[in-house]
């Protein structure tokens, strides 16, 4: 008896004596602080332009704001300010606000569209040309703006100078020209890609709608999403749908892999990749990401995106105060 009660309390000690360890070895962990510790306090005012009618929308937008500072900061405060259209936020942080202010205002809203072609969208841009065309002196008001023609098959139509794509914008409303477009390309979206690296122009994309005038899939079906890097070391953004997603997904993927098409994804209406499917349907609900992203720039993607959408928001005003 008194060896079991001394083999039952040496067994005691020893599990207490564990416990007081990892307590030990976790507070030495934590006051080391591992990483960059942050040097600066940010103060900033964000408004949504979108009226909400209720408290549990605008919690939603402050959880959600919540998630992506937490992956780059130590929250202090992130609050409604009265009964306005406003939130404060205060963070810890060692990034920079251009940084913080991209997290804040990013409204992350994620969308996979179908692409027409350049051959498929040809006989539109030529009549778009030739409607625009304003005497002798300007014979073609479309085509002159084109730095680059697409290729044969590929997603891009043309690109173009960033200070001409509000005037390619104007040309591509010109009611005169939508009757060369067949019934089924009526349901059209033109949206400007990431600027090319080499050139810095942008390119430019026609994108399927279905009858609802909305994408085939919306980033609701995203159910985490991650950083890695692809086989040429590059950073990429992996994302996991839900299961209707995935059922999406494989259907979407099948029709681009039989028509030989692409498929294009879009963040905050701009196309980062429209790539092509080379092997036949995708299941498992998988996709990437992949834009010449940096690294850093990868990271806060990937955080907005795993958080969730929010209203399109704008900075009111940001403080910074530097640690001494």
């Amino acid at each position: 008896m008194a060896f079991a009660f001394i083999n039952k309390f040496m067994s005691m000690s020893k599990m207490y004596f564990k416990f007081f360890v990892l307590v030990f070895l976790g507070c030495i962990i934590s006051s080391c602080g591992f990483g960059p510790k942050p040097d600066k306090l940010i103060r900033a005012n964000v408004t949504f332009d979108a009226q909400l009618e209720s408290e549990e929308e605008i919690n939603k937008i402050i959880e959600t704001l919540r998630k992506r500072m937490n992956k780059v900061s130590f929250v202090n405060e992130l609050r409604r300010v009265g009964n306005k259209n406003q939130i404060y936020l205060e963070v810890a942080t060692h990034y920079d606000s251009k940084r913080i202010t991209n997290l804040l205002i990013n409204p992350g809203k994620l969308d996979f569209y179908e692409v027409y072609n350049l051959e498929k969208m040809m006989n539109f841009m030529i009549d778009i040309n030739s409607s625009a065309k304003k005497g002798d002196t300007v014979q073609n008001p479309l085509f002159d703006l084109f730095k680059s023609h697409g290729h044969q098959g590929g997603p891009i139509l043309c690109s173009v100078s960033e200070k001409d794509t509000s005037k390619v914008n104007s040309l591509l409303r010109l009611k005169s020209a939508e009757s060369s477009l067949p019934a089924e390309r009526r349901f059209v979206k033109f949206l400007w890609g990431i600027k090319e690296k080499s050139t810095l122009d942008l390119p430019l994309y026609a994108l399927k709608l279905n009858r609802q005038s909305k994408p085939y899939i919306t980033g609701d079906v995203v159910k985490q999403s991650h950083q890695e890097f692809d086989q040429m070391g590059k950073p990429v953004i992996i994302m996991t749908m839900n299961e209707k997603g995935a059922t999406q997904w494989e259907e979407l993927t099948g029709r681009a892999f039989q028509e030989r098409s692409q498929i294009a994804m879009v963040i905050d209406n701009l196309v980062y990749s429209a790539p092509g499917v080379s092997s036949g349907p995708i299941t498992g609900g998988v996709s990437q990401i992949s834009g010449d992203f940096t690294l850093e720039k990868a990271q806060d993607l990937a955080t907005i995106l795993n958080s969730g959408p929010i209203p399109k928001m704008r900075l009111l005003d940001i403080h910074i105060e530097e640690s001494q």
